[in-house]
């Protein structure tokens, strides 16, 4: 802890230095304390970023395995080995294994975390009292602590304002990931709805071909049944295309929004902690600046001081 100044008495007292160390603690404590509920919420919203991705990997992984049925039953029809030209299924368990285990970090560093603070607390509550004993007010050391809280204050608006521009620019960013992935969602949502559509020319046109055939006798086509087949095939191959860029897009969104929301929360609390602190520091900062009428005033008023950090 570093040294108080020399009081006019000539006595060198602490009680500055003392003062000083119990509003760093108290806010570190209290940022702690915050910081504990606020690390709740971020693993609940990582938890709903998992329920959320396995409602996107089950969907990725049912396009998968209908395009797999439809290629093989094209390839059974039309008498050749079936080409994987679409996405396979191991290529989707891999991407998520790895967001399982980008999910398994983050949990870890968040749970390690609230171990620190635990811990962090419990060093800083201790380190409170240490610091209440060493604070002895003098009428000297009054006049010692009025500039020093000033100072304090001029320097926390400061910190205030740069959590909240802070949390403001991550809350900015978040929301235009969210615009973003909600406007790719539904483009590629209604595409893969169009994709039949899309298609149903070709189809459409086979059908004409048999149709022409059947009168005229001329350029036998290829059969409905592998007709359908191709049809279903590419409609399969070309909503998995679709499923794989909305579920790459959604992982790499979400990933990042997470990033974002954990620092809207960190400036969030930062701020909203140093602000409580700045009012009771208001407070006691004029309680402090009444003149005292006699000596035996202070130890009462060197309580009050104490209370505002024990």
């Amino acid at each position: 802890m570093s040294q108080g100044s020399l009081c006019p008495c000539g006595k060198h007292y602490r009680a500055t230095a003392a003062l000083r160390d119990l509003i760093e603690t108290q806010n570190q404590r209290c940022l702690l304390a915050r910081e504990e509920s606020v690390i709740v919420s971020i693993l609940d919203n990582l938890h709903t970023l998992v329920s959320a991705s396995q409602h996107r990997f089950t969907s990725w992984l049912s396009a998968v395995a209908a395009c797999e049925t439809a290629q093989a039953n094209l390839a059974i029809a039309q008498n050749f080995s079936r080409s994987q030209t679409t996405t396979p299924r191991w290529a989707v368990e891999t991407e998520q294994r790895l967001f399982h285990q980008w999910v398994k970090q983050q949990q870890h560093h968040w749970e390690q975390r609230l171990v620190q603070i635990q811990r962090g607390m419990a060093t800083y509550r201790a380190y409170l009292q240490k610091c209440a004993q060493q604070f002895v007010l003098t009428p000297e050391c009054l006049a010692l602590c009025l500039p020093l809280l000033d100072e304090l204050l001029r320097h926390q608006e400061e910190r205030i304002e740069q959590h909240h521009l802070a949390s403001i620019s991550a809350h900015e960013l978040f929301l235009q990931f969210e615009q973003r992935w909600t406007y790719e969602r539904d483009r590629l949502d209604y595409e893969i709805a169009q994709v039949p559509q899309a298609y149903q020319a070709g189809r459409t046109q086979a059908q004409q071909r048999w149709r022409l055939y059947v009168v005229t006798g001329i350029g036998r086509p290829v059969s409905f049944t592998q007709t359908n087949m191709n049809y279903q095939s590419m409609v399969h191959a070309r909503q998995l295309e679709l499923y794989a860029q909305q579920s790459k897009l959604f992982l790499t969104t979400k990933v990042e929004q997470f990033r974002l929301f954990v620092q809207k929360m960190e400036g969030e609390y930062k701020a909203t902690v140093l602000a409580a602190q700045q009012e009771r520091w208001h407070m006691l900062h004029a309680q402090l600046s009444v003149e005292v009428a006699d000596s035996d005033q202070l130890s009462s008023l060197q309580s009050l001081v104490l209370s505002y950090f024990l």
